[in-house]
């Protein structure tokens, strides 16, 4: 029996007929982990297609009333499912990185920023083969240190999986005073992250939410975003509910990209997801930050019902 006649039978036996794995290994004469890694190929490598009919999902408005409502190229959802928050973070994760695949044109300059939605997006991308090399591009959107075990930083996994080419930025995103920050900017190795920003043709970040402390800002930075009504924030800027950034004193002291300039990047996506992003959404959304939204289909339809709530009470744009 060739190989892909064996993947062939064993696809049969547990997808069409409903043999164990252990039943199937039996009849192939091999070993239980070499059915599961069989199966596995076989949906690697096309032999098995999958395919999951979710009317819910399908008949739901909200992604389209987010588009229209919002100017947008593309609405994406993924299934609101039941469960852990990590598991609708890795289905959001997954939607991203197909959305991200079909916006890169070779030789393209990617952005890439950070938080955990946008380590799953990465993890999805390196997880598959590139289909071809790209040519792009990959740098971050904000300086700082990864501190995640074994895994590379964001950008270099969404290179790897693109077959791009990664470009690090040795530099903390948040300093403590602007002199700090002027001296780490003239520096060549930063400078050259920062022209390739001015030619970003796509950018993907996560939106957060108002995780800000005195500690890690510095209280007077604090202070004034409490006093600002700051609601989220994306690559160190924060926003208040109308999409307005707040905190000047604070991007005197970043090291990421001017979220004020993301309007001239032709392709902007944000991935966030869960109920504590549901108002950093909105105002990212009436600040018009991005053309492209990933998020999951609950967390779309509490976005509309708040606008909804904003515009009956004469708040919000």
């Amino acid at each position: 029996m060739s190989d892909l006649q064996q993947l062939i039978q064993a696809s049969r036996l547990y997808y069409e007929l409903g043999e164990t794995q252990s039943r199937v290994a039996e009849l192939l004469g091999v070993t239980r982990p070499q059915v599961s890694r069989l199966l596995k190929r076989a949906r690697a490598e096309g032999v098995v297609e999958i395919r999951i009919v979710d009317q819910a999902a399908a008949e739901s408005p909200a992604g389209d009333q987010l588009r229209r409502r919002f100017g947008l190229a593309a609405v994406h959802l993924a299934p609101a499912l039941v469960g852990p928050e990590e598991i609708s973070r890795r289905m959001i994760g997954r939607l991203a990185a197909d959305v991200l695949r079909g916006a890169i044109r070779d030789g393209a300059v990617v952005g890439i920023g950070e938080g955990a939605s946008i380590s799953a997006m990465a993890d999805a991308v390196a997880a598959d083969e590139p289909i071809h090399e790209t040519g792009a591009t990959v740098v971050p959107l904000a300086g700082g240190y990864w501190f995640a075990g074994p895994a590379r930083e964001p950008f270099r996994r969404v290179a790897d999986g693109i077959g791009g080419m990664a470009m690090g930025l040795l530099a903390p995103g948040l300093v403590d005073d602007p002199a700090t920050k002027s001296a780490l900017v003239a520096h060549a190795g930063v400078r050259r992250i920062l022209e390739l920003w001015d030619r970003l043709d796509v950018a993907v970040f996560g939106i957060g939410g108002p995780i800000w402390t005195a500690a890690a800002l510095g209280a007077d930075a604090a202070a004034e975003l409490d006093r600002s009504g700051a609601i989220g924030e994306v690559l160190v800027c924060p926003f208040d509910i109308d999409g307005r950034f707040v905190c000047d004193s604070l991007r005197d002291r970043t090291i990421a990209f001017d979220a004020r300039e993301l309007a001239r990047i032709p392709v902007r996506i944000g991935v966030a997801g869960g109920a504590v992003k549901v108002r950093p959404i909105l105002g990212g959304l009436r600040g018009g930050l991005l053309t492209m939204l990933v998020t999951d289909q609950r967390t779309a339809e509490a976005v509309l019902a708040l606008d909804e709530e904003g515009l009956d009470s004469g708040a919000g744009g």
